[in-house]
């Protein structure tokens, strides 16, 4: 009698330690956290887009915390995320995935990027046909956390644009 009340007795805990395992990976987001918590901060990812400069006006020193900085490009090429984000046109639908070439795109002003400009000398100034880099940062909601039909494009969010470099393509006066 002992022998059998000891082999159901391990019997039972060795079902109770292979079920509490499966039971937390059994949720989503795994320990039982289920989707609230991974959901709640989507991740942030690289957004780059370049191109050449059509105008640019910097920024105003003389009203300090608003930014009146604009860029204007003409894209020739853009990162997976910048061009599945849907911030810049789709040049050619009949081809599969997004064609970004040839797209105007326009740095937001509600951006406080910086503006770096390089290989200018004194009086020479950004013109339209220089190279232009924006890097910057977009969120991405996770396909789980999205509701169900939601397409790639609207699950990103409004690009945060940290940086805008200009390089000096036109020969120096």
């Amino acid at each position: 009698m002992l022998k059998t009340v000891r082999t159901i007795a391990t019997l039972a805990a060795a079902g109770a330690l292979l079920a509490v395992p499966a039971t937390a990976l059994a949720v989503p987001g795994g320990q039982g956290q289920g989707h609230a918590k991974s959901c709640q901060k989507p991740p942030k990812l690289g957004y780059q887009v370049s191109g050449t400069l059509m105008s640019v006006t910097e920024d105003d020193s003389g009203t300090p915390g608003v930014n009146e900085a604009t860029v204007t490009l003409t894209v020739t090429v853009a990162n997976s995320h910048a061009r599945k984000s849907d911030g810049i046109a789709d040049q050619d639908a009949t081809t599969e995935g997004v064609q970004v070439k040839g797209a105007t795109y326009t740095v937001p002003t509600s951006d406080a990027f910086v503006l770096n400009k390089h290989g200018y000398v004194d009086p020479d100034t950004p013109s339209a046909g220089d190279f232009v880099k924006v890097s910057g940062r977009i969120a991405l909601t996770k396909k789980r956390c999205a509701p169900e039909g939601t397409s790639t494009a609207d699950r990103y969010g409004a690009p945060d644009v940290r940086r805008v470099t200009i390089f000096d393509r036109d020969a120096d006066v």
